[in-house]
């Protein structure tokens, strides 16, 4: 049968793109501008899956996925954020989204997370004919106990979940043998009791809820095993009915989903390190354009210090590519910083060379305050220098932002030493960051240039320079200036 998707984003190019895409991989796509009309949609469509934009005007995605679960739960919901807002995106999980992903969406990232939304689909379905069938044995046993007890009673002690049957006090009346194993023989204890150790029902409880409609509920919750494990279990419940239809009891069953979330977690830490990994390339590519630039340009003049200069980056870049691979390879193990002695004055100058160029073409006048060759501090070269040049590629581009203003664009770079730490200043007359961006600058995915940014420069750098002990800020006044400054230990 085939799934169908609603696509929800404001912007129709988009829409038209990924609604062709999610064709051709055999879905039947409906599409929608915003939130509200998507709201509408939803309810005669009754799609499989929904895929939403988290920024749209009036009704957004945070907003459209608080309606589908209010209203229709079973919908499988994944965000597509173009700001990488993580918070956003975490929250939206919390509200039971099934993934997010970012803008420009990957095919294959895409395909990952349509996956699990059919996953859980078809988890879901499992779970219910699952249910359904102990229902009836339920059931059976109470209506034709003699004929049918040995029966249910090996099928309800052999199911790999825990299964306990309760009462209108949450008494635990019957419990099958996987139960028994891990919380022992519990009967005439109340749910919470056994699971939480609690003195009241937990807090939308999906027995309290079944009781009270006879529908089936849904929960995930933490839960204390025997030995003080505390593990998340999934929990759903059925009511059980006597001869006159009448609920008498209601039957939880609870599936051990901790694994699951671990992996979901262990592919999300995964992700994100590739994604600094890749970042840090982007970098180097700088880098390689900046020895490119010397090399031609010496070639050009014939002047054999230039290129030398220009391959001594090159190779330098080259190295720097090698090591990053191999973080690659050994994702799992966190980095050591290798510290070495760094001369100052050739950290800025290498930093700059690199960068020249750009800077060249978009008519930006560099000043530099830096001490005299001979200044030494302790850093890991590799991993500080992507930092300052994630936050000068920045400044090139705030100050690119404003050119057609004919504005007079600099940069400036200071370095103020002290006899323990060394403050660094890079400061650009571009356009300047508003308050509220200020907050979010070195958030992870934050970006405010739109498809032009990945939102990982910045983190990137904020994480360098918290690994070597030091502080990064950031100050600004919209059409003005932004100025970063970071504090590191000198050894």
């Amino acid at each position: 049968m085939t799934m169908k998707v609603l696509l929800v984003d404001d912007e129709e190019g988009i829409r038209t793109v990924l609604g062709i895409s999610l064709a051709d991989g055999g879905y039947e796509v409906h599409t929608a501008k915003d939130g509200r009309v998507a709201s509408q949609i939803v309810k005669t469509l009754l799609p499989d899956i929904v895929l939403t934009d988290i920024r749209m005007p009036g009704m957004d995605g945070i907003e459209l996925l608080k309606f589908i679960k209010g209203q229709f739960p079973d919908i499988e919901v994944i965000m597509i954020t173009g700001h990488g807002d993580l918070r956003l995106a975490i929250d939206s999980l919390k509200m039971d989204a099934v993934d997010f992903i970012t803008k420009p969406i990957n095919n294959d990232i895409l395909e990952i997370a349509l996956k699990r939304a059919r996953d859980r689909i078809e988890n879901r379905k499992q779970i219910t004919r699952y249910t359904k069938n102990l229902e009836g044995l339920v059931k059976e046993k109470t209506l034709k106990l003699e004929t049918s007890e040995k029966r249910y009673i090996q099928l309800f002690n052999e199911s790999p979940s825990f299964i306990t049957i309760q009462n209108r006090a949450f008494q635990i009346i019957e419990s099958n043998n996987r139960f028994k194993e891990q919380f022992g023989d519990r009967e005439g204890l109340c749910c919470y009791q056994v699971y939480k150790e609690g003195v009241s029902p937990c807090s939308g409880c999906p027995v309290e809820k079944t009781f009270a409609d006879g529908k089936s509920h849904v929960a995930e919750m933490d839960v204390r095993l025997k030995d003080g494990r505390i593990r998340n279990f999934l929990v759903q419940t059925s009511a059980v009915t006597g001869p006159t239809g009448k609920i008498e009891h209601v039957m939880e069953m609870s599936t051990d989903v901790t694994m699951i979330h671990e992996l979901q977690d262990h592919l999300a830490a995964l992700g994100l390190h590739i994604s600094s990994i890749s970042h840090g390339i982007k970098g180097i590519l700088t880098g390689l354009d900046g020895g490119d630039y010397l090399i031609s340009t010496g070639i050009e003049k014939k002047d054999t210090d230039l290129v030398a200069d220009g391959w001594e980056i090159v190779k330098e870049k080259i190295a720097m590519v090698r090591r990053m691979v191999l973080d690659i390879l050994f994702h799992s193990k966190d980095r050591t910083l290798e510290i070495s002695s760094v001369d100052v004055f050739d950290f800025i100058q290498e930093l700059t060379t690199t960068l020249d160029p750009k800077m060249k073409k978009a008519g930006i006048v560099l000043t530099l305050n830096i001490p005299h060759p001979g200044t030494q501090i302790f850093v890991d070269r590799n991993v500080l220098l992507p930092a300052f040049l994630a936050i000068l590629e920045n400044a090139i581009d705030a100050c690119v932002a404003v050119k057609q203003t004919q504005k007079h664009l600099e940069i400036k770079i200071e370095a103020l030493l002290t006899d323990t730490r060394i403050e660094f200043k890079i400061r650009d007359n571009g356009k300047g960051l508003a308050r509220a961006f200020q907050e979010e600058v070195f958030s992870l995915f934050y970006s405010d240039k739109g498809n032009k940014g990945t939102g990982l420069g910045l983190f990137i750098a904020q994480r360098a320079v918290k690994q070597h002990k030091g502080i990064i800020r950031v100050d600004s006044i919209p059409g003005e200036f932004t100025e970063f400054t970071i504090s590191l230990p000198v050894h």
